[in-house]
């Protein structure tokens, strides 16, 4: 079964590794694939050594993570299929939403979920990335709000690789004590303070990154787009009834010019 990158999910800022870089050169597919001395020149930016590319290139290739295209070039495998297509599709992610009627989706898991630690991993990172919170024990909810209903959202949790045996299901008419504490389970407050200023962060470094040296240029429009992309992806969806603000939007929009500066940005540097 496809799983998402842990790697991806959980590794941060100053913690990229050489499995991590090539997974988010290959995750945005622009170009399709890559050669052995392209991604050893990315590594170069971000100061990891070439053996270190070459062990992680070729244990992602055993994992089926990443594939060869053809002698000494390599494109995503289906092992990352399932994330790459989420993190090409950052730009569209509030298309997924729709009107909230007030009602929610809540996820069951109990032993036979657990009794696989690895499945019980990508379970809870798959429930994480769809915006699911803990409401109670063995008990996951989020808003009702993306097209699809329950039924979307079982198949999207399946090809992120949590158990095909989660309970997935939609509800309504909570009672008035369960209906007032979901709507708090999320930290909004904090999410929109990291999104404002993670969007402030990416305007200031596309007016600095153009005057800096082409190898830092790169570095940093890796480091800091990576960021914003993670902080889009992972966001909950929520509706406009549990969010003070719309600061994901902004956020897409200061992303958006950012990639095309990065992306030209590491063309030059790949050249090189």
């Amino acid at each position: 079964m496809d799983t998402i990158s842990n790697e991806y999910l959980t590794e941060g800022r100053a913690a990229i590794s050489a499995r991590t870089l090539i997974l988010d050169l290959l995750d945005t597919g622009e170009p399709p694939d890559f050669s052995t001395r392209d991604l050893i020149r990315a590594g170069t930016a971000l100061g990891l050594e070439a053996t270190g590319i070459r062990t992680a290139l070729t244990r992602l290739c055993q994992e089926g993570r990443v594939r060869a295209v053809d002698r000494g070039r390599y494109t995503i495998g289906a092992g990352a299929a399932p994330l790459q297509h989420r993190v090409m599709g950052w730009r569209d992610v509030q298309r997924r939403c729709r009107p909230w009627g007030g009602g929610w989706l809540l996820a069951f898991a109990g032993p036979a979920e657990r009794a696989n630690r690895t499945t019980w991993r990508h379970t809870m990172q798959a429930l994480e990335l769809e915006g699911f919170a803990e409401a109670e024990t063995n008990i996951w909810t989020r808003p009702d709000n993306l097209e699809g209903g329950a039924a979307a959202m079982r198949q999207r949790l399946t090809v992120l690789g949590s158990a095909p045996s989660l309970l997935v299901v939609e509800a309504m008419a909570l009672d008035d004590a369960r209906q007032a504490r979901f709507t708090t389970l999320w930290p909004v407050a904090e999410l929109q303070t990291a999104q404002s200023g993670l969007t402030a962060r990416l305007v200031s470094s596309a007016g600095r990154v153009p005057n800096l040296p082409l190898v830092e240029a790169a570095a940093e429009t890796l480091l800091v787009g990576r960021e914003a992309v993670r902080a889009i992806i992972r966001d909950p969806l929520l509706p406009a009834a549990l969010r003070a603000q719309d600061t994901l939007s902004p956020l897409i929009a200061a992303m958006d010019g950012y990639d095309r500066l990065g992306k030209s940005i590491w063309r030059r540097y790949l050249e090189l």
